[in-house]
């Protein structure tokens, strides 16, 4: 597959994302040239996609009668995010599969909810356009943090306003998402690296048996509100009249869930990202980073806490082993991964 796209587009230079189809079909972003394209890759051999010819999303109907937009992300099938000029103030287009903007629309509502209670910012949901299955919102001027020890103030305001998230009180119809529904997403994740690659990495299985033997005897889940996505990328600096303020952003899986889960997810990502060395991180910048967050968290002295977070922690980093094992640049690190979520897993000792 991957010799096929270099064939056919050599001046593309790295595949950056692929997903994985319950048929076993591939989903691939590659970049080059200065430029990002998209593809599939399935019975029918390679297909370049474009967003305003996505049959499956109702916004690309839109795109195609409209000439002033720019993708922010695409994933061909799935959801595409443009932003469109819109006379002086642009815009922020996120378009869904069909019927999944009404749910969007009530997350992201919650969120704004819990910002207007003195959590992080959150792009304002201007209106949902039922016809094309989009949200559209305000944009926000800003950058996502980087990741260098300079950024340790914006990690401590993230952990501060990440408690006051947790406590937010009207989501209660939230689903919760339970370790159960955590050690699913694992499992999914096992099925589609083996359907595109026929194996999972070396040690996987091994680090997998011992976190799901931790569930067993894991100190019961403090709820709170919870994004589930919460990784490095989704943080912002967002300058406003009253300076920079730390925003959140992409809340379509809003849920109820223990409140260990998204700081096992950030600090997973960070230790990830000093790694890699991007964005700003070194080893060094993501010990400082995740510390800041966490003591700003102030969670360490509630009971159970510290083992839920390793538990979280080892989970995403079993996650984002598996993630990355596809992508080619990174393949590799799956060994450091592991290794990492094993660490975590020593320190999973639930109290008497």
């Amino acid at each position: 597959m991957l010799r096929a796209l270099e064939r056919a587009f050599p001046a593309l230079e790295e595949v950056v994302r692929v997903d994985v189809e319950d048929g076993g079909g591939l989903g691939l972003t590659a970049t080059g040239a200065g430029t990002t394209r998209w593809f599939t890759h399935g019975e029918g051999g390679l297909v370049e996609c474009f967003p305003a010819r996505d049959a499956r999303l109702p916004l690309a109907a839109w795109l195609q009668t409209n000439r002033e937009w720019r993708v922010l992300s695409y994933r061909p099938g799935r959801r595409v995010v443009v932003l469109v000029k819109q006379g002086d103030e642009p815009r922020v287009f996120k378009g869904h599969k069909k019927s999944r903007s009404t749910r969007a629309a009530a997350h992201q509502r919650i969120a704004e909810g819990a910002m207007d209670h003195g959590a992080f910012r959150v792009p304002h949901l201007l209106r949902r356009d039922g016809e094309h299955e989009a949200l559209v919102f305000e944009f926000l001027s800003g950058d996502e943090v980087t990741l260098g020890q300079e950024s340790a103030p914006a990690y401590a305001r993230l952990g501060q306003q990440l408690a006051l998230f947790q406590k937010e009180r009207a989501a209660a119809e939230l689903e919760v998402f339970d370790v159960r529904a955590e050690l699913e997403v694992l499992e999914r994740w096992q099925r589609k690296v083996v359907l595109a690659l026929g194996a999972l990495p070396e040690g996987w299985s091994e680090a997998h048996a011992r976190l799901e033997h931790g569930a067993r005897a894991l100190p019961a889940a403090e709820l709170g509100l919870c994004h589930r996505d919460l990784h490095d990328r989704q943080v912002h600096l967002a300058r406003g009249h009253g300076g920079a303020d730390v925003a959140v952003l992409d809340f379509d899986l809003l849920c109820r869930a223990d409140v260990a889960l998204d700081p096992g997810n950030l600090v997973a990502h960070l230790r990830w990202r000093g790694h890699q060395r991007l964005h700003g991180a070194d080893e060094a910048s993501a010990r400082v980073l995740s510390s800041a967050f966490l003591g700003a968290l102030a969670r360490d002295e509630e009971p159970g806490f510290r083992s839920r977070l390793a538990f979280y922690s080892a989970s995403a980093l079993l996650r984002i082993a598996l993630v990355y094992r596809l992508r080619p640049r990174w393949s590799a690190g799956a060994r450091e991964l592991i290794a990492w979520a094993h660490e975590a897993l020593d320190d999973l000792v639930p109290i008497p």
